[in-house]
């Protein structure tokens, strides 16, 4: 699967049957940029919109996110399994976010989880081989401290951080710039890439550490 960063905490992860975008209706409070996308299905992780239907059109975003591959875009924000064009998507009840699997292959996406969120929630999901994480702490996201129990517990190969403090960003209060994080955990195998490219792999116990990797 290839993964790009759409801006802020919307990511567009592709399959070879389906385009997948996140949350880009948060977008449209940031001030950054917010270009058309062309996706096929849109996961919603914000508790406020859960079990809300036709989002995209109450947003103001019809013109923005377009069908890729299929006739119509498909949109999910509540708990359930879905099964769409060869990607199975989670969403555990009491949760916000989602897990993407193709074949043994495994994206987790944070989504917009905050301060209340439990670590313990985590405990189940095994092993990722990418973990999209917001990491700008502040008012809006996981404190540093839950990130690290996230870290140990779902042990990604990568990380692909978002929802930090970025020139041009018109919300969130006293969030935390990438070199504060960077700086906190000491991560030393942080690399800048426009997209990646993901396969289904076995991850062994001597592995490399996780790679963090700003799209």
């Amino acid at each position: 699967m290839r993964i790009k960063k759409h801006n802020w905490t919307s990511f567009i992860i592709s399959g070879d049957n389906v385009t997948v975008i996140t949350d880009p209706q948060e977008l449209k409070k940031t001030g950054l940029s917010f270009t058309k996308v062309s996706a096929d299905v849109v996961l919603f992780s914000d508790p406020v919109l859960m079990l809300k239907k036709n989002i995209l059109k109450s947003e103001g975003i019809t013109k923005k996110v377009v069908p890729d591959k299929k006739k119509k875009v498909i949109e999910i924000s509540s708990p359930g399994e879905f099964e769409i064009g060869g990607l199975m998507i989670r969403r555990n009840i009491r949760t916000n976010f989602y897990l993407i699997d193709e074949l043994n292959l495994r994206i987790m996406y944070m989504g917009l989880d905050g301060k209340d969120f439990n670590p313990k929630d985590v405990d189940d999901v095994g092993d990722v081989d990418v973990l999209i994480a917001p990491i700008g702490n502040g008012d809006q996201f996981l404190d540093y401290d839950t990130l690290e129990k996230v870290f140990s517990a779902v042990d990604p190969k990568i990380l692909l951080p978002c929802g930090f403090k970025e020139e041009g960003l018109s919300i969130g209060k006293d969030l935390k710039t990438r070199e504060d994080f960077i700086k906190h955990f000491g991560f030393s195998n942080v690399t800048d890439e426009s997209y990646i490219t993901v396969k289904p792999g076995k991850k062994e116990k001597d592995e490399a550490p996780m790679e963090v990797i700003f799209l």
